[in-house]
């Protein structure tokens, strides 16, 4: 009965009879069973066969059924999800164990007839060469660094980073083919160093919506899913008034096997420096006023300045044009004379009118110069003293103005 049942799935386009699935203790895997378009409309389940080696139907012991469309369900550690537009139904199973190993049966419930099922041989085994879980933090802002190693046997494998939802290991999935060849921009990049067996994967620029749990993975040919290593991503805000000091915090990748690429400068630090500035935007804010007032100093004192000396200029030239207009030098021949403007007020021509009048007496000198005055109105009086020179002429005249007086002092100067 069983071999006929097993033929009359294999006459059913899109069926698969039997597949098998290898997980590692810890992980989880993704099952994914395909079924015929006319069962869409049919509940789903899983199952695991009573007895190791028996996969009939009427052995089978439910694990998780629905008869939701495209919505996950779940049951203590499984999680189905029918999606009818692909006609495939996926199966997840969570914290495996080596317990788990044995045969699973993925079917569709109708009444009318046997169920139809595609068998799953499960092989859970404990994987020494990788870590279980890794945990890593961030500060916002910088980049994280994952690294996963994988079984040798996986080497030509699809290799994934998923970022894990509720029961879903596998809501957001980047992943890569290609042996070391930095994957397609995105949130996540991955690297894949088959000799090595190493999956690097660099995120940049995290927030606290990085903050998640995340599973290192392979994926078969027949696209089921084997989640090897579970990481938990930590980011936390960074202080308004405060700078993270430079972080020496990496990931468990060994420097033999870090992958270089043009983008390399944004994967290598686990934390970034938060600013190499060293200022804060605090301090900056004080900077700023402490410039402005020093300028505005700055400017006053030159302002001062100019007006200090242009003040000094306008003195000097008063200064200047006093002297220059009290006395006037006229040359002589071999002899100088000075021309005095009386700026005094007239002296009456009566010492009795006026007694702040002041006269001097005028005595004549012997000898061959001569005083000769012309008017005898309105004069100052001052005593003229005559040193003979030869080459000075012999006599000076005083010359009397009707607004002020001129008196001419001649000094000989012996040679």
């Amino acid at each position: 009965m069983k071999i006929i049942w097993t033929f009359t799935l294999l006459m059913i386009p899109g069926v698969v009879s039997s597949i098998s699935v290898t997980g590692y203790s810890g992980g989880g895997v993704i099952i994914t069973c395909r079924y015929d378009r006319k069962y869409k409309d049919n509940a789903k389940y899983f199952c695991r066969g009573k007895e190791p080696d028996t996969a009939w139907i009427g052995w089978c012991s439910n694990l998780i059924k629905t008869k939701e469309k495209e919505k996950w369900v779940d049951d203590k550690r499984f999680s189905l999800y029918d999606d009818t537009r692909a006609e495939v139904f996926t199966v997840t199973i969570r914290d495996l164990s080596e317990r788990d190993s044995g045969t699973y049966l993925c079917a569709s419930d109708i009444s009318w007839a046997e169920d139809p099922y595609t068998e799953v041989k499960l092989n859970v085994i404990k994987a020494d060469c990788c870590e279980k879980s890794i945990s890593l933090s961030a500060a916002a802002g910088g980049s994280v660094n994952i690294s996963c190693k994988y079984p040798q046997s996986h080497s030509a494998d699809v290799k994934f980073v998923c970022r894990r939802s509720g029961f879903d290991l596998c809501a957001e999935e980047t992943s890569v083919k290609e042996n070391r060849r930095w994957s397609a921009e995105a949130q996540i990049q991955l690297y894949d160093d088959r000799e090595q067996q190493l999956l690097t994967g660099t995120i940049s620029h995290v927030t606290q919506q990085h903050s998640a749990e995340y599973w290192c993975g392979v994926q078969s040919d027949q696209g089921h899913k084997s989640f090897i290593t579970r990481v938990l991503i930590s980011v936390t805000d960074i202080p308004k008034t405060t700078l993270l000091p430079p972080s020496s915090s990496s990931s468990s990748s060994s420097s033999s096997s870090s992958p270089s690429s043009p983008s390399s400068s944004i994967r290598t630090p686990l934390i970034t420096e938060v600013s190499k500035s060293g200022f804060t935007a605090e301090g900056f804010s004080l900077i700023v006023p402490l410039v402005l007032v020093l300028l505005a100093l700055i400017i006053t004192g030159l302002l001062l300045l100019f007006l200090f000396k242009k003040h000094q200029s306008r003195v000097g030239g008063s200064s200047s044009q006093a002297g220059a207009g009290k006395h006037d030098l006229v040359s002589g021949t071999g002899c100088d004379y000075e021309e005095i403007k009386d700026t005094q007020k007239q002296l009456p021509t009566n010492p009795s009118d006026s007694p702040d009048c002041v006269y001097s007496t005028v005595h004549e000198a012997t000898g061959d110069s001569q005083i000769l005055i012309t008017s005898a109105d309105d004069l100052n009086y001052a005593v003229v003293n005559f040193q003979k020179k030869a080459d000075c002429p012999d006599s000076v005249s005083l010359r009397n103005n009707q607004d002020y007086s001129e008196y001419a002092a001649v000094n000989h100067h012996t040679a």
